[in-house]
Protein backbone atom coordinates (compact mmCIF):
# COMPACT_ATOMS: atom_id res chain seq x y z
CA UNK A 1 0.00 0.00 0.00
CA UNK A 2 1.54 3.85 -1.29
CA UNK A 3 -0.13 6.78 -0.02
CA UNK A 4 0.65 10.24 -1.81
CA UNK A 5 -1.21 13.38 -2.59
CA UNK A 6 -0.47 12.84 -6.48
CA UNK A 7 -1.40 8.84 -6.98
CA UNK A 8 -1.09 9.16 -10.81
CA UNK A 9 2.51 9.87 -10.41
CA UNK A 10 2.94 7.14 -8.11
CA UNK A 11 1.57 4.76 -10.32
CA UNK A 12 3.06 5.68 -13.50
CA UNK A 13 6.01 4.24 -11.86
CA UNK A 14 4.84 1.14 -10.69
CA UNK A 15 5.75 -1.77 -13.02
CA UNK A 16 2.94 -3.92 -12.04
CA UNK A 17 -0.31 -2.75 -9.97
CA UNK A 18 -1.25 -6.23 -9.12
CA UNK A 19 -1.25 -6.61 -5.21
CA UNK A 20 -0.20 -2.72 -4.95
CA UNK A 21 -2.53 -0.38 -3.66
CA UNK A 22 -2.00 3.20 -3.58
CA UNK A 23 -4.03 5.65 -1.51
CA UNK A 24 -4.63 9.10 -2.42
CA UNK A 25 -3.29 10.90 1.10
CA UNK A 26 -2.69 14.31 2.77
CA UNK A 27 -0.81 13.52 6.25
CA UNK A 28 -3.23 16.47 7.93
CA UNK A 29 -6.03 14.42 6.94
CA UNK A 30 -6.42 12.09 9.85
CA UNK A 31 -9.77 10.60 8.96
CA UNK A 32 -7.72 9.15 6.34
CA UNK A 33 -4.16 8.70 7.78
CA UNK A 34 -5.45 6.90 10.92
CA UNK A 35 -7.85 4.00 9.40
CA UNK A 36 -4.32 3.22 6.49
CA UNK A 37 -2.12 3.17 9.66
CA UNK A 38 -4.15 0.72 11.11
CA UNK A 39 -4.44 -1.45 9.30
CA UNK A 40 -0.47 -2.02 8.07
CA UNK A 41 2.36 -4.60 9.80
CA UNK A 42 4.39 -1.84 9.32
CA UNK A 43 5.09 1.98 8.21
CA UNK A 44 7.39 3.19 6.20
CA UNK A 45 7.68 7.48 6.24
CA UNK A 46 9.82 9.18 3.27
CA UNK A 47 8.01 12.66 4.00
CA UNK A 48 10.06 15.00 4.97
CA UNK A 49 12.24 14.41 8.12
CA UNK A 50 10.36 16.93 10.34
CA UNK A 51 6.65 15.33 9.69
CA UNK A 52 7.97 11.73 10.64
CA UNK A 53 7.50 11.94 14.55
CA UNK A 54 3.70 12.86 13.22
CA UNK A 55 3.51 9.96 12.05
CA UNK A 56 5.50 8.07 14.48
CA UNK A 57 2.52 9.20 17.11
CA UNK A 58 0.12 7.42 15.55
CA UNK A 59 2.60 4.47 14.75
CA UNK A 60 2.49 4.52 19.17
CA UNK A 61 -0.87 4.65 19.12
CA UNK A 62 -1.93 1.85 16.81
CA UNK A 63 1.39 -0.51 17.89
CA UNK A 64 3.27 -0.37 14.71
CA UNK A 65 6.62 -0.29 13.89
CA UNK A 66 8.26 2.32 11.58
CA UNK A 67 11.32 2.42 9.26
CA UNK A 68 12.64 5.74 7.50
CA UNK A 69 15.89 6.87 5.84
CA UNK A 70 15.97 10.00 7.98
CA UNK A 71 18.40 11.32 10.99
CA UNK A 72 17.23 10.88 14.53
CA UNK A 73 15.76 14.20 15.70
CA UNK A 74 15.73 14.74 19.27
CA UNK A 75 11.92 14.71 19.35
CA UNK A 76 11.84 11.23 17.28
CA UNK A 77 14.52 9.86 19.89
CA UNK A 78 12.05 10.97 22.78
CA UNK A 79 9.58 8.41 21.82
CA UNK A 80 12.19 5.94 22.50
CA UNK A 81 11.39 4.63 25.68
CA UNK A 82 7.53 5.06 24.52
CA UNK A 83 8.39 2.32 21.49
CA UNK A 84 10.57 0.30 23.69
CA UNK A 85 8.01 -0.36 26.31
CA UNK A 86 5.66 -1.56 23.77
CA UNK A 87 8.18 -3.84 21.62
CA UNK A 88 8.08 -1.63 18.53
CA UNK A 89 10.96 -0.78 16.31
CA UNK A 90 10.97 2.57 14.88
CA UNK A 91 14.61 1.88 12.42
CA UNK A 92 16.07 5.13 11.64
CA UNK A 93 18.81 6.04 9.31
CA UNK A 94 18.51 3.69 7.23
CA UNK A 95 19.47 5.38 3.35
CA UNK A 96 22.52 6.49 1.83
CA UNK A 97 23.94 9.27 4.19
CA UNK A 98 22.81 8.42 6.87
CA UNK A 99 22.51 4.98 6.67
CA UNK A 100 25.23 3.20 4.31
CA UNK A 101 27.83 5.14 5.63
CA UNK A 102 27.14 4.52 9.61
CA UNK A 103 27.19 0.52 8.41
CA UNK A 104 29.81 0.11 6.33
CA UNK A 105 31.84 2.13 8.74
CA UNK A 106 30.75 -0.01 11.78
CA UNK A 107 31.90 -2.83 9.42
CA UNK A 108 35.41 -2.04 8.47
CA UNK A 109 35.58 -0.92 11.80
CA UNK A 110 35.10 -4.48 13.27
CA UNK A 111 37.66 -5.79 10.50
CA UNK A 112 40.49 -3.65 12.34
CA UNK A 113 39.57 -4.94 15.85
CA UNK A 114 39.04 -8.07 15.03
CA UNK A 115 43.24 -8.35 14.40
CA UNK A 116 43.54 -6.23 16.90
CA UNK A 117 43.78 -2.97 15.63
CA UNK A 118 43.40 0.49 17.60
CA UNK A 119 41.50 2.74 15.92
CA UNK A 120 43.42 6.53 16.16
CA UNK A 121 41.43 8.66 13.41
CA UNK A 122 38.77 8.05 11.22
CA UNK A 123 37.01 10.44 8.01
CA UNK A 124 34.25 9.70 5.94
CA UNK A 125 32.87 11.61 3.20
CA UNK A 126 30.26 11.13 0.78
CA UNK A 127 28.62 12.90 -2.17
CA UNK A 128 25.75 12.26 -4.52
CA UNK A 129 27.04 13.69 -7.83
CA UNK A 130 26.49 13.30 -11.59
CA UNK A 131 28.24 11.27 -13.87
CA UNK A 132 31.11 12.52 -15.60
CA UNK A 133 30.18 11.76 -19.07
CA UNK A 134 27.09 13.81 -18.49
CA UNK A 135 27.87 16.92 -16.36
CA UNK A 136 29.96 18.82 -19.50
CA UNK A 137 26.95 20.78 -20.15
CA UNK A 138 27.30 22.07 -16.70
CA UNK A 139 30.30 24.15 -15.22
CA UNK A 140 29.33 23.56 -11.97
CA UNK A 141 29.83 19.60 -12.65
CA UNK A 142 26.66 19.08 -10.46
CA UNK A 143 23.10 18.35 -11.32
CA UNK A 144 20.64 17.57 -8.59
CA UNK A 145 20.19 13.78 -7.59
CA UNK A 146 18.49 14.70 -4.14
CA UNK A 147 16.69 16.97 -2.16
CA UNK A 148 17.19 20.60 -3.87
CA UNK A 149 16.34 22.65 -0.57
CA UNK A 150 19.14 20.01 1.44
CA UNK A 151 21.69 21.46 -1.39
CA UNK A 152 21.24 25.16 -1.38
CA UNK A 153 20.90 25.24 2.71
CA UNK A 154 24.27 22.86 3.26
CA UNK A 155 26.38 23.45 5.94
CA UNK A 156 24.26 25.73 7.80
CA UNK A 157 22.67 25.79 10.97
CA UNK A 158 25.50 25.64 13.17
CA UNK A 159 29.28 25.59 12.78
CA UNK A 160 31.30 22.32 11.69
CA UNK A 161 32.76 20.80 14.87
CA UNK A 162 35.90 18.28 14.16
CA UNK A 163 38.99 16.55 15.25
CA UNK A 164 42.31 17.30 13.67
CA UNK A 165 45.68 16.02 15.26
CA UNK A 166 43.41 16.29 18.77
CA UNK A 167 42.37 19.37 18.59
CA UNK A 168 38.95 20.29 18.37
CA UNK A 169 38.53 22.22 15.02
CA UNK A 170 35.56 24.67 14.68
CA UNK A 171 34.35 26.12 11.40
CA UNK A 172 31.22 28.86 10.70
CA UNK A 173 29.23 28.44 7.86
CA UNK A 174 31.26 31.29 6.17
CA UNK A 175 34.26 29.59 6.69
CA UNK A 176 33.02 25.48 6.09
CA UNK A 177 33.44 26.46 1.40
CA UNK A 178 36.54 28.41 1.86
CA UNK A 179 38.67 25.75 3.78
CA UNK A 180 38.34 22.73 1.76
CA UNK A 181 40.31 19.33 0.95
CA UNK A 182 40.90 17.90 -2.07
CA UNK A 183 40.98 14.16 -1.94
CA UNK A 184 41.92 10.87 -4.73
CA UNK A 185 39.06 8.57 -3.91
CA UNK A 186 40.56 4.84 -5.30
CA UNK A 187 38.77 3.90 -8.03
CA UNK A 188 37.95 7.50 -9.20
CA UNK A 189 39.90 10.52 -8.56
CA UNK A 190 40.04 13.95 -7.19
CA UNK A 191 37.23 15.37 -4.91
CA UNK A 192 37.06 18.64 -3.18
CA UNK A 193 35.27 18.02 0.53
CA UNK A 194 33.84 20.25 2.76
CA UNK A 195 33.38 19.37 6.68
CA UNK A 196 29.84 18.54 7.82
CA UNK A 197 28.45 21.13 10.70
CA UNK A 198 28.69 18.17 13.66
CA UNK A 199 31.07 15.66 13.58
CA UNK A 200 31.95 15.29 17.36
CA UNK A 201 28.87 13.70 18.04
CA UNK A 202 30.27 10.47 16.64
CA UNK A 203 32.62 9.95 18.69
CA UNK A 204 30.38 7.87 21.26
CA UNK A 205 28.13 6.94 18.12
CA UNK A 206 31.09 5.25 16.61
CA UNK A 207 32.90 3.64 19.76
CA UNK A 208 36.16 6.23 18.71
CA UNK A 209 36.75 8.14 21.80
CA UNK A 210 40.14 8.80 22.00
CA UNK A 211 41.07 9.23 18.51
CA UNK A 212 43.17 12.66 17.27
CA UNK A 213 41.32 13.04 13.70
CA UNK A 214 37.46 12.45 13.63
CA UNK A 215 35.78 14.30 10.29
CA UNK A 216 32.57 13.71 8.04
CA UNK A 217 32.30 15.33 5.14
CA UNK A 218 30.65 16.11 1.72
CA UNK A 219 32.39 15.62 -1.75
CA UNK A 220 31.99 18.11 -4.98
CA UNK A 221 34.00 17.86 -7.61
CA UNK A 222 36.97 20.17 -8.02
CA UNK A 223 35.80 24.19 -8.60
CA UNK A 224 32.71 23.68 -6.79
CA UNK A 225 33.20 25.02 -3.36
CA UNK A 226 34.89 28.14 -4.66
CA UNK A 227 31.45 29.33 -6.66
CA UNK A 228 29.73 28.22 -3.89
CA UNK A 229 31.66 30.07 -0.93
CA UNK A 230 31.02 33.15 -4.09
CA UNK A 231 27.01 32.87 -3.50
CA UNK A 232 27.08 32.78 0.31
CA UNK A 233 29.59 35.73 0.28
CA UNK A 234 26.70 37.15 -1.76
CA UNK A 235 24.13 36.57 0.78
CA UNK A 236 22.44 34.44 -1.54
CA UNK A 237 22.01 31.49 0.73
CA UNK A 238 20.43 33.56 3.29
CA UNK A 239 17.00 31.69 4.97
CA UNK A 240 15.90 34.33 7.51
CA UNK A 241 14.92 37.54 5.42
CA UNK A 242 11.27 37.38 3.38
CA UNK A 243 12.30 38.93 -0.19
CA UNK A 244 9.89 40.24 -2.26
CA UNK A 245 10.70 41.23 -6.22
CA UNK A 246 8.14 42.34 -8.97
CA UNK A 247 7.16 39.74 -11.55
CA UNK A 248 9.19 41.73 -14.64
CA UNK A 249 12.32 41.15 -12.30
CA UNK A 250 15.08 39.45 -14.13
CA UNK A 251 17.62 36.81 -12.87
CA UNK A 252 20.70 39.55 -12.85
CA UNK A 253 18.56 41.73 -11.06
CA UNK A 254 18.16 39.89 -8.25
CA UNK A 255 21.43 39.09 -7.51
CA UNK A 256 22.41 42.22 -7.75
CA UNK A 257 19.81 43.25 -5.46
CA UNK A 258 20.46 40.67 -2.96
CA UNK A 259 24.41 41.14 -3.25
CA UNK A 260 23.95 45.22 -3.31
CA UNK A 261 26.72 44.98 -6.05
CA UNK A 262 26.72 46.76 -9.07
CA UNK A 263 27.67 45.44 -12.75
CA UNK A 264 26.96 45.87 -15.89
CA UNK A 265 28.65 43.61 -18.18
CA UNK A 266 30.95 40.24 -17.84
CA UNK A 267 34.58 42.67 -17.74
CA UNK A 268 32.75 44.40 -14.66
CA UNK A 269 31.70 41.44 -12.70
CA UNK A 270 34.96 39.75 -13.36
CA UNK A 271 37.43 42.56 -12.26
CA UNK A 272 34.37 43.22 -8.69
CA UNK A 273 34.95 39.43 -7.98
CA UNK A 274 39.11 39.19 -8.91
CA UNK A 275 37.22 36.29 -10.10
CA UNK A 276 39.28 33.94 -12.51
CA UNK A 277 37.25 32.35 -16.14
CA UNK A 278 36.18 29.11 -14.60
CA UNK A 279 34.70 31.27 -11.63
CA UNK A 280 32.61 33.52 -14.25
CA UNK A 281 31.83 30.75 -16.65
CA UNK A 282 30.03 29.22 -13.45
CA UNK A 283 27.92 32.21 -12.27
CA UNK A 284 27.20 33.14 -15.62
CA UNK A 285 25.40 29.85 -15.93
CA UNK A 286 22.91 30.05 -13.33
CA UNK A 287 21.95 34.09 -14.81
CA UNK A 288 24.25 36.51 -13.44
CA UNK A 289 23.96 38.27 -16.54
CA UNK A 290 20.59 36.80 -17.81
CA UNK A 291 17.84 38.49 -18.94
CA UNK A 292 15.74 35.49 -18.06
CA UNK A 293 12.14 36.64 -15.67
CA UNK A 294 12.87 35.24 -11.88
CA UNK A 295 10.66 31.71 -11.45
CA UNK A 296 9.76 32.99 -7.90
CA UNK A 297 9.31 36.42 -6.91
CA UNK A 298 9.01 35.73 -2.92
CA UNK A 299 10.43 34.17 -0.40
CA UNK A 300 14.13 34.16 1.26
CA UNK A 301 17.31 34.59 -1.23
CA UNK A 302 18.04 31.07 -0.56
CA UNK A 303 14.54 29.75 -1.83
CA UNK A 304 14.63 31.83 -4.74
CA UNK A 305 18.11 30.96 -5.62
CA UNK A 306 16.67 27.14 -5.52
CA UNK A 307 14.15 27.84 -7.78
CA UNK A 308 16.50 29.66 -10.20
CA UNK A 309 19.01 26.09 -9.89
CA UNK A 310 16.52 23.83 -10.12
CA UNK A 311 15.86 24.79 -13.81
CA UNK A 312 19.63 24.97 -14.54
CA UNK A 313 20.74 21.55 -12.59
CA UNK A 314 18.18 18.90 -13.62
CA UNK A 315 19.22 15.64 -14.72
CA UNK A 316 18.33 15.34 -18.80
CA UNK A 317 16.16 12.18 -19.06
CA UNK A 318 19.46 10.12 -20.21
CA UNK A 319 21.74 11.91 -17.24
CA UNK A 320 23.66 9.38 -14.99
CA UNK A 321 24.47 10.37 -11.33
CA UNK A 322 27.28 9.67 -9.12
CA UNK A 323 27.25 8.11 -5.52
CA UNK A 324 31.09 8.15 -3.92
CA UNK A 325 31.94 7.48 -0.08
CA UNK A 326 35.12 7.03 1.19
CA UNK A 327 36.38 6.08 4.74
CA UNK A 328 40.10 7.03 5.43
CA UNK A 329 40.54 4.63 8.50
CA UNK A 330 44.35 5.11 10.45
CA UNK A 331 44.71 2.39 12.98
CA UNK A 332 48.10 1.27 15.27
CA UNK A 333 48.86 -3.11 14.75
CA UNK A 334 51.77 -4.27 16.38
CA UNK A 335 53.51 -1.23 16.88
CA UNK A 336 53.28 -0.07 12.96
CA UNK A 337 50.64 2.50 11.42
CA UNK A 338 47.92 1.48 9.23
CA UNK A 339 45.79 3.32 7.02
CA UNK A 340 42.97 1.74 5.22
CA UNK A 341 40.55 3.65 2.59
CA UNK A 342 37.02 2.42 1.56
CA UNK A 343 35.42 3.50 -1.56
CA UNK A 344 32.13 2.69 -3.09
CA UNK A 345 31.82 4.48 -6.35
CA UNK A 346 28.00 3.67 -7.68
CA UNK A 347 26.50 5.07 -11.32
CA UNK A 348 22.57 5.02 -11.64
CA UNK A 349 21.12 4.22 -15.01
CA UNK A 350 19.21 7.27 -15.83
CA UNK A 351 17.28 10.16 -13.83
CA UNK A 352 14.88 7.84 -12.89
CA UNK A 353 16.76 4.90 -11.88
CA UNK A 354 19.49 6.46 -10.00
CA UNK A 355 22.44 5.35 -8.10
CA UNK A 356 21.00 7.99 -5.05
CA UNK A 357 17.70 6.26 -4.98
CA UNK A 358 19.53 2.74 -5.32
CA UNK A 359 21.52 3.51 -2.40
CA UNK A 360 18.62 5.11 -0.44
CA UNK A 361 15.80 2.58 -1.22
CA UNK A 362 17.65 -0.70 -1.05
CA UNK A 363 18.77 -0.55 2.93
CA UNK A 364 15.27 0.58 3.76
CA UNK A 365 13.63 -2.26 2.27
CA UNK A 366 15.91 -4.66 3.71
CA UNK A 367 15.82 -3.00 7.44
CA UNK A 368 12.26 -2.98 6.49
CA UNK A 369 12.31 -6.70 5.48
CA UNK A 370 13.86 -7.97 8.45
CA UNK A 371 11.63 -6.08 10.73
CA UNK A 372 9.01 -8.23 9.30
CA UNK A 373 10.33 -11.24 9.51
CA UNK A 374 11.50 -10.95 13.26
CA UNK A 375 14.95 -10.40 12.62
CA UNK A 376 15.80 -7.21 14.73
CA UNK A 377 15.56 -8.14 18.57
CA UNK A 378 16.15 -4.53 19.77
CA UNK A 379 13.44 -2.31 20.17
CA UNK A 380 12.91 1.39 20.83
CA UNK A 381 13.95 4.36 18.26
CA UNK A 382 16.98 2.32 16.94
CA UNK A 383 19.83 3.34 14.06
CA UNK A 384 21.54 0.92 12.28
CA UNK A 385 24.54 1.28 15.16
CA UNK A 386 24.05 -2.66 16.18
CA UNK A 387 26.10 -5.75 14.71
CA UNK A 388 23.26 -7.65 14.31
CA UNK A 389 21.48 -5.05 11.80
CA UNK A 390 24.84 -3.25 10.06
CA UNK A 391 26.13 -6.65 8.86
CA UNK A 392 22.86 -8.70 7.38
CA UNK A 393 22.09 -5.26 5.96
CA UNK A 394 25.63 -4.53 4.17
CA UNK A 395 26.10 -8.32 3.07
CA UNK A 396 23.08 -8.24 1.29
CA UNK A 397 23.42 -4.94 0.08
CA UNK A 398 26.93 -6.13 -1.83
CA UNK A 399 24.76 -8.90 -3.85
CA UNK A 400 22.94 -6.28 -4.86
CA UNK A 401 25.74 -4.25 -6.54
CA UNK A 402 26.65 -2.13 -3.71
CA UNK A 403 30.24 -2.93 -2.96
CA UNK A 404 33.19 -1.32 -1.39
CA UNK A 405 36.59 -1.02 -2.92
CA UNK A 406 38.66 -1.91 0.07
CA UNK A 407 42.47 -0.24 -0.23
CA UNK A 408 45.30 -0.84 2.47
CA UNK A 409 48.82 1.33 3.43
Amino acid sequence: MICDQNTEAIESLLSTKDAIECHQLSIQDQSILEPLIQSADIIVSLLPAFLHVQIAEKCLEFNKHLATASYISPQMRDLHEAANAKGLVFLNEMGLDPGIDHMSAMCLFDQIHAKGGKITGFKSFCGGLVADEDDGDNPWRYKFSWNPRNVVLAAQGGAAHFLKHGQETVLSYQEVFDQIELIKVPGYGPLEAYANRDSLSYLHVYGLEGVSDLLRGTFRKPGYCNAWQTLIQFGLTDDHTILSFSPNTTLKSFYQSVSGCSYQNVSELSSLLNADEALIEKLLYIGFMSEEFLPKTSGTAASILESILVNKWILKPHDKDLVVMLHDVTYTLNGQLHRQFSSLVLKGEDAHRTAMAKTVGLPLAIGVKMILEGRIKETGVLAPMHKSIYEPVMSELSHLGIVFRETHV
